[in-house]
C-alpha cells in the first residue's frame, strides 16, 4: 500500500478522534475517541515502518497498542468509581467536583 495512502487514512483517523473529543460531554465516547487517535498514530508509524523495511517501529507499534490498553483500563476504572459515587458520567460533573 502506498504510503500517501496510509497517512491520509491515518490523517482521516486522527480527525475524527479529535471531533469526538472536541464534540463529546460523556467520558466513555472521549475515551473511544483518544483511542481513534492512538490507533490513528500507530498506523502511521505502522506505515512509515513498512516504506523503509524497517522492524523498529513495528515493534514500538507493540508498545504503543500495551500503552493504551492500560490508558483505557484505567480510564474505565475512574469513570466506573464516578459512577457509583455520583450516578452519572459527564466531564461538566467532573469539573463541579471539589476533589
Amino acid at each position: 500500500m502506498l504510503l500517501s495512502v496510509m497517512s491520509t487514512l491515518s490523517l482521516i483517523l486522527f480527525c475524527i478522534g479529535l471531533y469526538g473529543i472536541m464534540t463529546s460531554n460523556v467520558g466513555i465516547k472521549m475515551l473511544i475517541s483518544i483511542e481513534i487517535i492512538i490507533n490513528a498514530a500507530i498506523l502511521n508509524l505502522v506505515g512509515a515502518g513498512s516504506f523503509t523495511h524497517s522492524v523498529s517501529p513495528l515493534v514500538f507499534a507493540l508498545f504503543v497498542i500495551a500503552i493504551g490498553a492500560v490508558e483505557s483500563v484505567v480510564g474505565i476504572s475512574l469513570l466506573v468509581a464516578i459512577y457509583r459515587k455520583y450516578g452519572r458520567i459527564s466531564i461538566s460533573l467532573l469539573k463541579e467536583i471539589k476533589w
